[in-house]
């Protein structure tokens, strides 16, 4: 199901993922930049609104996440003095524990959340290190995953990221600001993202209209040994004027939880674990399946839980293998069978390499 396995191939398959380019001169004072390349299967998902290749799935091959195997995934300029650092361009958010960059994560498969938040913005950023321990962060983008802006007004956002000490620290950051959402042309059409990364349907054309999208996000970080992290996140989010059921109009709400385990148990083996559950008011965030429009199918309000376990073993610095087992369960059904029938439960297992340079 591509809603909950975002950057994952279906099925029994072998997929090049990601193939990543990172060009970047950051310095602490003066002006800097940098650009961000990503090819592979990945590309397609992340994409954002404006800059999509498309694919056969979806006419509209400027939608965000709508295919592809290229992406600009980030080009932005900053300047930097004193404590402030400001940014403009294209950049990932701040939203999250996982990144879009494979190697960064722990995982193979990345969590229910990541799919639920923005993977990246265009815009402003204003960065201020307050002091070692506070920096606040301010800006204001297109929004969700678009490089071209599909609203006339902006999102907003704003970030406090304490380090209590040096091993703990507390993010929370908010963005705020009118998304596009589709109004079906036909009454009574189930509509959900199918072909967005963003939780919510995200469609230009005749039948689209703008409301206020919130998402309010929170990671906790600390290291409870050298070799052990614990790490929870936490969303919600809303969007009003979502479709929310037949005939019904209004405001969609989700939220959830995820904690991870990291554990270093040499240099060359680790382990991770995650588990997470996200709950959705409507079914609107969490639709899966394909309607004849071509849009996911509302199933109601919905509860997903997800557990993985990954091994990781890296013979030398530059290259990791990784092996993977992890459950999804639902209260209703959403993992589409080839049958068609929805399963409330889904394992899956993954095989992984990973080469830097």
């Amino acid at each position: 199901s591509h809603v909950f396995r975002c950057s994952i191939p279906p099925k029994i398959t072998f997929a090049l993922n990601q193939a990543s380019v990172t060009i970047s001169k950051l310095p602490t004072q003066g002006i800097g930049g940098l650009v961000n390349l990503t090819a592979g299967s990945n590309a397609g998902v992340i994409c954002s609104y404006g800059a999509c290749s498309g694919n056969n799935l979806n006419a509209n091959n400027t939608t965000a996440g709508s295919g592809g195997f290229f992406d600009l995934t980030q080009a932005f300029m900053q300047y930097a003095k004193n404590s402030w650092t400001v940014m403009g361009g294209k950049y990932t958010t701040l939203a999250g524990v996982e990144y879009i960059d494979s190697g960064a994560d722990t995982n193979i498969t990345r969590s229910i959340l990541f799919g639920k938040i923005p993977f990246t913005h265009t815009g402003l950023r204003a960065i201020n290190n307050v002091s070692e321990a506070t920096t606040l962060t301010m800006g204001v983008n297109n929004g969700w995953d678009q490089v071209t802006g599909m609203t006339a007004s902006k999102t907003v956002e704003m970030a406090v990221n304490e380090a209590f000490t040096k091993d703990t620290s507390l993010l929370f950051d908010i963005y705020t600001g009118d998304e596009t959402v589709l109004a079906p042309a036909t009454a009574g059409v189930n509509a959900s993202n199918m072909f967005t990364t963003n939780t919510f349907t995200a469609y230009g054309g005749a039948n689209a209209r703008a409301g206020n999208r919130t998402l309010l996000d929170m990671v906790f970080t600390t290291n409870l040994t050298q070799s052990l992290t614990f790490i929870l996140n936490a969303d919600h989010a809303s969007q009003q004027n979502e479709i929310i059921g037949l005939n019904q109009v209004g405001t969609e709400t989700y939220w959830g939880v995820a904690g991870y385990l990291n554990y270093q148990i040499n240099e060359q083996y680790r382990v991770s674990f995650r588990a997470e559950e996200v709950r959705d008011s409507s079914g609107a965030a969490l639709a899966t399946g394909v309607d004849t429009g071509g849009y996911g199918v509302l199933v109601g309000p919905n509860t997903v839980r997800e557990a993985t376990l990954t091994l990781g073993y890296a013979p030398v610095k530059s290259f990791e293998l990784r092996g993977e087992i992890r459950e999804d369960r639902a209260d209703k059904g959403l993992f589409a069978e080839s049958n068609g029938i929805l399963s409330q439960s889904m394992t899956t297992y993954g095989l992984q390499g990973i080469y830097k340079f």
